[in-house]
């Protein structure tokens, strides 16, 4: 116990109180607000208004100090009693450019919320979608998605504002857009999230919901050549991912709930059932067809089988004899349609730049195939940027990019999907039949409605979801007197798409399809929008002046149609398309659109000793 106190005295005593100031930048400015902690311990605190801070510290050891837009430093506790840290700035100081409306300002000139992503971080991820690269990596910002390769982005910047559309703007160099989902993340040289009103205001209604701004990689320096490129694997949960009794549990359970049932009700219980056996413990059948067949039954009779899958008439249909033997350890059904998948990226570019002007080329390859079964995501894109200085005081360029996607998509939150009908069909239901027909609920009652995933995501291997698009814009700059700036931009996009799919008869389940039908989609559009602007910009002595102002006009339209037909007695793709099938399958549908806007934008910008802002934004 002596011994003891004595250490802690020693170690009380040994605490000396530690003074010091905090200054950080080009300037050397006291830096408020700064942490201050003792390495190892729980003690800390914060520098005052003078960068000043007070801290019991023992001898040698390291304090740590850490302030937002500093790099992190330490020093040693020795003899000295008054200590300077001085702090650098970090890459992310309030010096930044930041593209925001229509101009580039300082973070530090801001007066609005804007989030400025860590793209080399972002690009990290082995992903397609620019939106699942963004995952945590701006604040305020969620993601929402179901993973399925190909998938629009959804993004939400500050929550949900309405029930419906919360999708925010997408500004690519300078051009807005709703799509970039084809956008090639390699390409992307910086991203801005404007989260508030005061920052996305000059986008008027549009940017109800936010705005995203993204600038596309440009050429500098000497010519380069660079290959970027990944390959991986993509696996599913492992696992009882849905928590499924096994078959002999679920036989269990139902006998149970038949005794419980006949316990309230007072009468004696029917352990009766066609699947589980008449006793009051669950025999599991060799065979779910013929219902509740055991082996060496005469029911079962593999001479009898006889089952078409590509059936064209109920006759036939009505003819089937199915066998199915029961799977009495169980079908792990989310197994069954999630399974391992490769994923890859090929990304060439050829880049460089002098004072005359610079030029990028890209040309980048994904694939990627989806852990449900039967998706995927192969992505064609080429990228062409190049700008040029006539002069020092005109300047004109062009951003250009062409994508080509092949994406059969499914309907992931219709009740049908594949992920749904996994979790509700039994386990003692095997993927297939005794001759590797599927199988499925067809037959003994107490086996449900579901559908084999399996089955219907096999069935879709010949589904295409084709689509090309041309997206970009060509721009001018001229620098009218010394402190104005003229720009003119005139840019959009054309798209097409194309989707077919095949629906089969089914026969294997509780309620068949009995009717086969190829189904086809296909429509194209367009938009462009036109930007004038000037900025001005000068400054009076502590006084600086930002100004905005400009026209921008946009243009939208577009048509589809789609087609069904049914009845065909060949399912071979290359023989089905509309005018081969027997008869219509309801009326044909087409439709087209147009939309055009036309506004007056116009920004103020004012700062007085870059400490004290204002910031006026007008659209209509």
């Amino acid at each position: 116990l002596t011994m003891f106190m004595l250490l802690l005295a020693s170690a009380t005593f040994a605490q000396n109180p530690v003074t010091g100031k905090v200054i950080g930048g080009k300037d050397k400015q006291p830096v408020p607000g700064a942490t201050v902690t003792v390495k190892g311990s729980v003690a800390a605190t914060q520098t005052d208004a003078d960068g000043a801070f007070r801290i019991n510290a023992p001898e040698k050891s390291t304090l740590v100090i850490t302030a937002v837009g500093f790099t992190t430093q330490e020093l040693t506790v020795g003899k000295q009693s008054n200590l300077i840290a001085t702090l650098e700035e970090t890459s992310t100081s309030l010096d930044e450019i930041v593209v925001t409306g229509y101009s580039a300002q300082k973070k530090k000139d801001l007066t609005g919320a804007v989030s400025v992503v860590n793209v080399d971080q972002m690009n990290k991820q082995p992903t397609a979608s620019i939106a699942d690269q963004m995952q945590g990596q701006a604040a305020g910002v969620t993601i929402l998605g179901s993973g399925q390769p190909g998938e629009a982005p959804q993004f939400r910047i500050r929550g949900f504002n309405t029930f419906g559309n919360n999708s925010p703007l997408f500004v690519v160099d300078g051009v807005p857009t709703t799509n970039i989902a084809d956008l090639n993340p390699n390409d992307i040289s910086s991203l801005q999230v404007l989260k508030d009103a005061g920052a996305a205001s000059i986008y008027g209604s549009r940017a109800s919901n936010g705005v995203v701004i993204i600038t596309t990689k440009k050429g500098k320096g000497k010519v380069k050549v660079s290959y970027n490129g990944y390959y991986g694997i993509q696996s599913p949960k492992s696992g009882n991912v849905f928590d499924v009794l096994t078959p002999q549990e679920q036989g269990d359970l139902k006998k149970l709930a038949i005794k419980n049932t006949a316990d309230r009700s007072g009468t004696a219980p029917n352990f009766s059932d066609a699947l589980y056996g008449n006793g009051a413990t669950a025999v599991l059948p060799d065979y779910i067809l013929p219902v509740g067949a055991m082996e060496g039954s005469a029911a079962v009779n593999p001479d009898l089988y006889n089952i078409n899958p590509n059936y064209t008439s109920s006759a036939e249909y009505d003819a089937f004899y199915r066998i199915t033997r029961a799977n009495k350890t169980g079908t792990d059904w989310y197994h069954e349609i999630f399974k391992n998948a490769p994923i890859m990226s090929h990304d060439v570019n050829v880049a460089g730049g002098s004072e005359q002007g610079n030029y990028l080329l890209s040309f980048n390859y994904f694939n990627q195939q989806g852990t449900l079964i039967e998706t995927y995501n192969k992505r064609y894109t080429v990228r062409a940027n190049t700008s040029y200085n006539i002069n020092k005081h005109i300047r004109f360029g062009e951003n250009l990019a062409f994508s080509l996607q092949d994406n059969p998509r499914i309907a992931i939150l219709d009740e049908g999907n594949p992920v749904s009908m996994a979790y509700r069909q039994h386990p003692i239901i095997p993927v297939r039949d005794i001759m590797g027909n599927y199988a499925g609920t067809f037959g003994p009652t107490g086996l449900g409605q579901a559908t084999n995933p399996v089955a219907a995501r096999e069935r879709s291997i010949n589904n295409k979801g084709l689509g090309s698009r041309i997206f970009g814009n060509v721009y001018g700059e001229v620098d009218l007197l010394k402190h104005f700036t003229f720009r003119s931009s005139f840019g959009g996009e054309y798209y097409s798409y194309n989707n077919r799919s095949f629906n089969y008869p089914t026969y294997e389940n509780q309620e068949n399809g009995q009717t086969n039908s190829y189904n086809e989609g296909m429509g194209n559009g367009y938009n462009w929008t036109w930007t004038n602007t000037v900025n001005y910009q000068q400054d009076f002595g502590d006084h600086n002046v930002k100004v905005v102002a400009g026209t921008e006009a946009f243009a939208a339209g577009g048509q589809d149609m789609s087609a069904s037909a049914r009845d065909y007695f060949s399912f071979d793709p290359n023989f089905t398309n509309l005018s081969t099938g027997a008869s219509v399958n309801g009326a044909p549908g087409s439709g087209r659109y147009a939309e055009s806007l036309y506004s007056l934008i116009g920004r103020l910008d004012y700062s007085y000793k870059g400490k004290y802002l204002v910031g006026a934004t007008v659209r209509r």
